[in-house]
């Protein structure tokens, strides 16, 4: 909201001079209060391209920008050495711009960048083998909320779930459930944890006779069922649960695999058919068909990507664990090689949690004495924590986890210090007796020139730039570090100024309740109102 006119201003002013269009420049917030509100390095941008001294430029540029400001939107523009322009906007335009906070409620903060851009947005997928572990639950969250903050930002989004229901891995859990069924010992290479004994003990299991295609179906199902109820307790959905034997009975794998034919992209050696990933880039060549005629799971990728394109979707995004970065090129390639527009899959790859106790790892589940679940950890500190924790590190850096900080019931943990905001605004609004006003808009804010309320406003003001970018950049921490950051701000600006029987103030706080609310609503975190 602020940032955008900023960068209008600059824009229309380098056009009106004729400067070159396609030179990229930065806005950003400046580093003191008393330096203004926003800067920009246009002038040192341009300067260095067209080899202008960037101060006199800069001193160009504001007071050019200065005659277009013909509704006073600034109150100073200012060149300063080495060559920015820094901005300071005036008191009226941004309380008139607070007041439209309040119309907007439940909107405020979304936006129309993504233009109805249809989205097909995979994530979690993982195998139907087993529990979803940790790693899983941080990819799930973060997948939901870059759901989320795209679709505020205005894309039309569909959430997806692929799910590797044929193969050598569903195999592995057939034998392996029905050795311990039998007391005998799981095969090598076979899944032995906890689960498969508590699979193996569940009494549609025990009655089946018969190892066929329908005991593989029914291990699927129930592992699936509670992937799907853990799921559910964070508040996730998905618009489609995908089986990869949909493609095989379509026969979409064996047709992928020959349009790769047609193409002369593919050839065989020992049976099997290869893929030529290495003239590629790849690192080596991909087997698509097995010697025994059995598909790969690339195969099957390349055929579930080819189907997403088929589909009409704008734009594919997938997050995919650590251990399918290989999986990047080679994919990409093969969409490439077939016709489809590579540069539309954009695959995010989710980096690994650490769980901790204070600063003891915790490497093991107490129930099970192997793998901890994701079932355990929102047992134990709950869906709302669980959220916020697994949002707040960029997804490819490594996360450690304090499960006993997400368990504090004070503000050293940031999803009770960001909650606790808005309960606290809640319980002001409530004495005052404003909560949800039906009619508020007329009220003069033209007092709140407090540099706390400044301060305050500014921040507010600031979150559509903020959901924007963070769409923009699939950064969901974005959220989390704006929710913490205009906790503190309101705190400050608490302290600072009596509320109580001010209308102007107390609408201020309103504000920030309904920004609060939201940020927590783009979290999928629940706003509580009293703690």
């Amino acid at each position: 909201m602020l940032k955008p006119k900023v960068a209008a201003f600059v824009g229309s002013v380098l056009t009106e001079l004729d400067y070159p269009p396609d030179i990229s420049f930065l806005i950003d917030t400046c580093p003191r209060p008393e330096l203004g509100d926003y800067a920009t390095n246009a002038a040192l941008i341009y300067g260095r391209k067209l080899s202008r001294n960037p101060l006199e430029l800069a001193k160009n540029l504001a007071a050019k920008i200065k005659e277009n400001d013909q509704n006073g939107i600034f109150d100073r523009i200012e060149a300063v050495p080495p060559g920015f322009i820094n901005f300071a906007f005036s008191a009226p335009f941004i309380q008139n711009l607070v007041k439209g906070i309040k119309g907007s409620d439940h909107d405020w903060g979304k936006t129309d960048h993504g233009k109805g851009e249809k989205v097909l947005l995979e994530f979690i997928s993982a195998n139907p083998t087993g529990p979803l572990h940790v790693g899983h639950g941080r990819w799930a969250v973060i997948g939901d909320v870059i759901g989320r903050l795209l679709s505020a930002a205005g894309s039309a989004v569909n959430r997806e779930y692929y799910i590797n229901d044929v193969g050598n891995q569903i195999n592995k859990l057939v034998l392996s459930v029905e050795a311990v069924r039998e007391g005998k010992t799981v095969p090598e290479g076979g899944y032995g944890g906890e689960y498969i004994k508590e699979l193996a003990d569940r009494t549609e299991i025990k009655e089946r006779k018969k190892i066929d295609s329908s005991f593989s179906k029914l291990l699927i199902e129930i592992i699936l069922a509670e992937q799907k109820k853990t799921i559910q307790q964070l508040g996730i959905s998905f618009d489609r649960w995908y089986f990869e034997s949909e493609l095989h009975a379509g026969n979409k794998v064996k047709a992928a695999v020959q349009k790769l034919h047609d193409l002369g992209v593919t050839f065989e050696e020992g049976g099997a058919i290869w893929f030529k990933s290495q003239a590629l880039g790849d690192d080596k060549n991909r087997v698509l068909i097995r010697e025994d005629g059995q598909s790969t799971y690339f195969a099957s990728d390349i055929a579930y990507h080819l189907d997403k394109f088929e589909r009409g979707f704008d734009h594919l995004i997938n997050i995919w664990g650590t251990d399918h970065h290989g999986y990047i090129g080679r994919l990409k390639a093969a969409m490439k090689i077939l016709g489809q527009p590579a540069d539309k899959l954009e695959i995010i790859i989710g980096q690994l949690v650490t769980l901790y106790r204070g600063s003891e790892p915790v490497r093991m589940s107490k129930r099970t004495g192997e793998m901890v679940t994701l079932q355990e950890v929102i047992d134990e500190i709950g869906a709302d924590a669980t959220r916020f924790f697994f949002s707040a590190t960029a997804a490819n850096s490594h996360l450690d986890f304090d499960l006993e900080l997400a368990k504090k019931k004070s503000n050293d943990n940031p999803v009770y210090y960001v909650q606790y905001a808005h309960a606290r605004i809640s319980s002001i609004l409530s004495k005052s007796q404003i909560l949800n006003p039906k009619s508020q808009q007329g009220v003069d804010l033209s007092d709140l020139n407090h540099p706390a309320e400044r301060e305050l406003m500014l921040k507010l003001l600031s979150y559509p730039d903020l959901v924007e970018e963070a769409a923009r950049l699939r950064h969901p921490h974005r959220l989390t570090e704006y929710g913490k950051e205009l906790a503190t701000v309101f705190h400050h600006f608490y302290e600072k100024c009596r509320v109580l029987g001010n209308p102007s103030r107390l609408f201020l706080v309103d504000t920030t309740r309904i920004t609060i609310r939201n940020v927590l609503e783009l979290l999928g975190i629940l706003a509580p109102e009293t703690m």
